[in-house]
C-alpha cells in the first residue's frame, strides 16, 4: 500500500481522511493518522490492508474522542459565560460611586467619576456689570450709635470728648441681641368701688397666661412649634435647643404636648382649606 494514500471505509462511503505510512519502529504495522490521533495497527491482513474490525475500532475510537472534545468545549463554554458574568458584576461594582448609586460616603471608593470641563462662557467671574448686587447695605438710621473717641491727643497729650470730633469713619454691625428667657409676673387685681356699695370686682388674666401658676409664654411655644413641625427636629433636640438659645430648661414632655395644643388651634383652620380644595374645580 502507498503511503498517504486515502483509505475507504467498507460500506463504500468516503469518511474522515486517513493518511498511512510505514511504521518505522514496528515492522509488522503501519501508522494511520486520523484527525489529530495517531493509531498504530498491528497484525494486519497479509495484502497489508487494515480488516474491518481494525477499522470499526478505530471510527469508535474516533467517535469517543469526539464526543469528550465536544462535552469539554460545552463545559468550557459554560464556564466562560459564568466567569464574563462575574467581571461584568465586579466591574459595575467597582464603577460605582456618589453619583451614579446610593451609596453612603463611608462606602464610597477611591474613584471618582472623570469631570468634564464646562465650556467657558466668555465672561469673567463675580458679579457681572450691570448686575444688582446683594451685598450687605448700610442703612440711614441704624438702631444704635456707639461712639468711639481716643482717650488723649496724639500731640500734647490732653484728654478730648465728643465737642472735639472733627469728623468720623462709620461701619455697621449686623447682629442678634442675645436671647435670654424673661420672666413678666401677671397680677389680677381684686378692687373694691368706692362709691358706697362695696362691690368688689377682680380684673382677669390675658388669655395667653395659663392657668397654672408658672408657665411659659407664647413666644417660647411658637418657636417649639416651629423648631417640630417647619425644621424637623426631633423632641429632645428641640429641648436642648431651647435651654442652649434661651435657658429655659423646658422638658420633652412640655414640648410634646405644645405639638398637641397648636395642632388643636389650627384644626378649624384645615377644615375650611380641606372644604375649598374639595369645592375647587382644579386642584393643581
Amino acid at each position: 500500500m502507498v503511503a498517504n494514500e486515502r483509505l475507504s471505509l467498507p460500506n463504500g462511503n468516503q469518511g474522515s481522511p486517513l493518511f498511512v505510512e510505514p511504521d518505522r519502529k514496528h515492522s509488522s504495522g503501519l501508522k494511520i493518522e486520523c484527525g489529530v490521533s495517531v493509531f498504530l495497527l498491528m497484525g494486519w491482513a497479509g495484502d497489508g490492508r487494515p480488516s474491518y474490525d481494525e477499522l470499526a475500532a478505530l471510527v469508535v475510537e474516533q467517535a469517543r474522542i469526539i464526543a469528550e472534545l465536544r462535552a469539554e468545549n460545552q463545559r468550557l463554554r459554560v464556564e466562560n459565560e459564568r466567569l464574563s458574568a462575574r467581571v461584568a458584576e465586579l466591574e459595575r461594582r467597582l464603577n460605582r460611586h456618589l453619583g451614579n448609586s446610593s451609596l453612603p460616603p463611608s462606602a464610597d471608593t477611591f474613584t471618582r467619576p472623570e469631570k468634564k470641563p464646562k465650556p467657558g462662557s466668555g465672561r469673567r467671574r463675580g458679579g457681572q456689570p450691570g448686575s444688582a448686587g446683594g451685598g450687605l447695605a448700610m442703612v440711614e438710621n441704624p438702631d444704635s450709635i456707639d461712639d468711639h473717641l481716643p482717650e488723649w491727643c496724639g500731640g500734647c497729650g490732653a484728654g478730648l470728648s465728643l465737642a472735639d470730633s472733627a469728623g468720623y469713619e462709620r461701619r455697621q454691625v449686623w447682629d442678634v441681641p442675645v436671647v435670654s428667657v424673661t420672666v413678666a409676673e401677671h397680677r389680677a387685681h381684686r378692687c373694691r368701688c368706692g362709691c358706697g356699695c362695696g362691690t368688689t370686682t377682680r380684673a382677669m388674666m390675658p388669655v395667653t397666661v395659663a392657668g397654672s401658676p408658672a408657665s411659659y409664654g407664647p413666644n417660647l411655644r411658637a418657636l417649639a412649634v416651629y423648631l417640630l413641625v417647619f425644621q424637623h427636629i426631633p423632641v429632645e433636640r428641640t429641648a436642648q435647643l431651647i435651654a442652649d438659645l434661651t435657658g429655659a430648661t423646658v422638658s420633652t414632655g412640655w414640648v410634646s404636648g405644645v405639638l398637641g395644643q397648636a395642632a388643636g388651634l389650627v384644626a378649624d383652620s384645615l377644615k375650611l382649606i380641606r372644604a375649598l380644595l374639595t369645592l375647587g374645580h382644579v386642584l393643581h
